[in-house]
C-alpha cells in the first residue's frame, strides 16, 4: 500500500473528565518486505511536529490487532500514557477499519481536540 501524496496525519489530543490529557496519533500497521512493522515518512512527520508544538517526546506504542478487546485496551492506553510525562500515544492498527472503530470509542469516551499551534 502506497501514500505517494501523504505528508502527515492528524494528531490529536484525547482529554478525560478531570482534565487530564495526551496526544495521540492513530494509523494502519505497516510492514516492510521482511515483516518488521514500519512508521511511514507521513507518521514520522505527525510524530516530529506533535514533538515540536507539545514539548512532548515519549512514544508509547499500542498495537490494535483484530479480534481484541479494544472497548478496554483503548481507553486503558489513553488513561495510562496520561500518566508518563511526555507521552504521546501512536495506536498502530491492523486495518483502515480498526482505526475508525479507534477513532469512534475515543471520540465518545474522551473530548477531541486536534493538536495544532496556537
Amino acid at each position: 500500500m502506497r501514500f505517494a501524496n501523504l505528508e502527515a496525519v492528524p494528531a490529536y489530543f484525547a482529554k478525560n473528565s478531570n482534565g487530564d490529557s495526551v496526544p495521540f496519533i492513530v494509523t494502519v500497521m505497516f510492514q516492510d518486505q521482511h515483516g518488521h512493522h514500519r512508521i511511514t515518512p507521513a507518521i514520522e512527520n505527525s510524530i516530529n511536529r506533535t514533538i515540536e508544538i507539545t514539548g512532548r517526546e515519549g512514544l508509547a506504542i499500542a498495537s490494535i490487532a483484530l479480534g481484541e478487546n479494544i472497548e478496554s485496551k483503548v481507553p486503558e492506553c489513553i488513561d495510562r500514557a496520561m500518566h508518563i510525562d511526555g507521552a504521546i500515544v501512536l495506536f498502530r492498527c491492523q486495518t483502515g477499519e480498526l482505526c475508525e472503530k479507534v477513532m469512534q470509542l475515543i471520540n465518545v469516551s474522551y473530548q477531541i481536540s486536534m493538536v495544532r499551534e496556537d
